[in-house]
């Protein structure tokens, strides 16, 4: 977490090279990610972790979504992202875990949605295989929690065990360019834990992802 704000705000202090006069251009894709997300259980006051893991993983997180870049300069652009995301995790982790119920559930699979922007550095402008890095600041939203019951069958759970919806987020990342292809490899990190009413838990997560871009439409002013 504190890499990604470091990142962005080296960035934000080189801002004023941001108005050197180019033609501005842009482009709007898709992109699509897998990777994994490593969530921790913070100590609640009223929270009881007995019998239950404080650090575990999903065991797949994937997701789609769009983007939208525009180029400030052959150096720099600002970046905008938004998307959807469906992490896999054994049954019951986020919640308090009840072993009995537990192995009558097969499986549960969060839904969440994203939305971040921010700034792309590319060190090399002139060449065919562009390189870059940049930072972002955002928002993940908890959509809903589906579960899949071994008698009653799927199970929608509307209020995601009544932890917090949304949770600011950073993350950095790293990749190549070619002509309207992307690859990249990105690292976020909640920047607060999510707090479940009635204090019983809190719960950070960061996570590790690959990502492929394509650009659909692209335009110059």
């Amino acid at each position: 977490m504190r890499i990604a704000i470091l990142f962005l705000g080296s960035i934000l202090t080189y801002f004023p090279a941001l108005a050197q006069t180019h033609a501005p251009s842009w482009e709007f894709g898709i992109q699509a990610e897998y990777g994994r997300d490593y969530y921790h259980k913070e100590a609640a006051p009223m929270g009881s972790y007995e019998g239950s893991d404080i650090d575990f993983s999903s065991s797949r997180s994937w997701g789609a979504g769009f983007y939208f870049e525009r180029s400030l300069n052959p150096r720099w652009s600002l970046l905008g992202q938004v998307g959807y995301a469906q992490k896999k995790v054994h049954p019951q982790l986020f919640h308090e875990y009840n072993q009995t119920a537990s192995q009558h559930l097969l499986r549960e699979v969060h839904h969440r949605s994203a939305v971040d922007a921010g700034l792309r550095l590319y060190p090399n402008p002139h060449s065919k295989i562009l390189l870059f890095v940049d930072g972002k600041l955002g928002a993940n939203v908890f959509m809903s929690v589906v579960q899949h019951e071994r008698t009653q069958g799927r199970i929608v759970r509307g209020n995601v065990f009544g932890f917090q919806r949304v949770a600011p987020v950073a993350s950095a990342s790293l990749g190549i360019k070619w002509s309207r292809l992307t690859v990249s490899a990105e690292y976020r990190d909640d920047l607060t834990v999510s707090k479940r009413i009635g204090g019983m838990s809190e719960v950070s997560g960061r996570g590790v992802f690959g990502k492929v871009g394509f650009a659909l439409f692209r335009g110059g002013m």
